[in-house]
């Protein structure tokens, strides 16, 4: 602690000035320095334990703030886990075992239809054959061995296995699988509703399978069966559109030929017309007399007097004529 001399001297007083005090001075400005250093003291301490409980409150506030974020992750966590299990495993399952007990319901009814309809055969023959049912031999089932009942269950429990549940949601989302795959297969795109809504409405609907409902709504059969169609027209398109166009290759081949044989006529004609001695035609020859003469009679029309178009239709139907005694001659 400092002492009265100590903070006269700091205050400029000398050691002289000091020692002139009397004591009862002295002890009072003593007793006030204490004062003023305990109550300093005490500022000092009380500002350390505010500062420390200050940082003591901080600490906790954060670690509440991560508590309670923790607490918000892992409630949503299990809720993620919880939503996870109701759409992936628990609601396709029971979808599963629905249409199981369906499809066994179905198969017992079958059964049970089927053996009243060979029961009616039976009778039937042997009412043909004078027998009475009573007289002829009959199968006696064996006798059912009722199970024992274990006293820890109760009774009408499903006695459903892990595995068989697991084979179950197996056999149900593979189901499902292919159905995705025939539709994309099908129409180029995916299914317009998701894979738990096509169980719940095969459910909802009482169908035995979701296979069986999915070909009832996307018309799997009818989709197969236009594919077919326009794979079987385009084909028969295509082989009618390469014999078009082979017959018009031959009818072109044919039309050449005609037209070389016409040409090399005409040039053979203007030979014999010109005024070469060597391929000149005698005198009389020409066959223009006879052309004349078929005119007059009506039994050829005169070319001056035709329409463009009967002068076509004239030159097709020689060109014909000229072809089809070409080949009546090659045959």
């Amino acid at each position: 602690m400092i002492t009265l001399a100590e903070v006269l001297l700091k205050s400029g007083w000398t050691q002289e000035q000091i020692d002139a005090l009397d004591a009862k001075a002295r002890t009072g400005l003593t007793d006030y320095v204490t004062g003023i250093e305990q109550t300093a003291a005490q500022k000092e301490k009380a500002a350390s334990e505010l500062a420390v409980k200050a940082e003591a409150d901080r600490k906790a506030q954060e670690a509440a703030v991560v508590a309670a974020k923790a607490a918000q992750e892992a409630a949503e966590l299990q809720n993620r886990s919880v939503k996870d299990f109701w759409d992936n495993t628990y609601n396709p399952g029971i979808a599963a075992a629905e249409a199981e007990k369906t499809r066994l319901a179905k198969e017992a009814a079958d059964a049970k239809a089927e053996a009243a309809f060979y029961k009616a055969q039976r009778e039937s023959y042997l009412g043909t054959l004078n027998i009475k049912p009573e007289d002829a031999p009959v199968f006696t089932p064996p006798a059912a061995t009722i199970p024992a009942v274990d006293p820890n269950k109760t009774p009408g429990t499903p006695t459903f296995t892990i595995n068989q549940v697991r084979d179950e949601l197996g056999n149900s989302l593979g189901t499902v699988a292919n159905i995705q795959w025939e539709y994309r297969n099908l129409y180029g795109r995916e299914m317009p509703i998701s894979p738990t809504e096509l169980l719940r409405q095969s459910e909802a609907n009482k169908f035995k399978d979701p296979a069986t409902y999915a070909n009832s709504i996307f018309k799997f059969a009818e989709k197969r069966e236009e594919i077919r169609q326009a794979e079987a027209k385009a084909h028969d398109d295509a082989i009618a559109a390469a014999a078009v166009a082979a017959k018009d290759e031959s009818h072109k081949l044919e039309l050449k030929k005609i037209t070389d044989e016409f040409s090399a006529k005409e040039r053979l004609r203007a030979e014999q017309a010109g005024s070469n001695p060597d391929t000149k035609l005698p005198p009389g020859s020409s066959k223009f007399s006879d052309l004349r003469r078929a005119q007059q009679a009506g039994e050829r029309k005169d070319p001056t007097k035709m329409t463009p178009q009967e002068r076509r239709q004239t030159s097709l139907d020689n060109i014909h004529k000229a072809l089809e005694e070409r080949q009546a001659v090659v045959a």
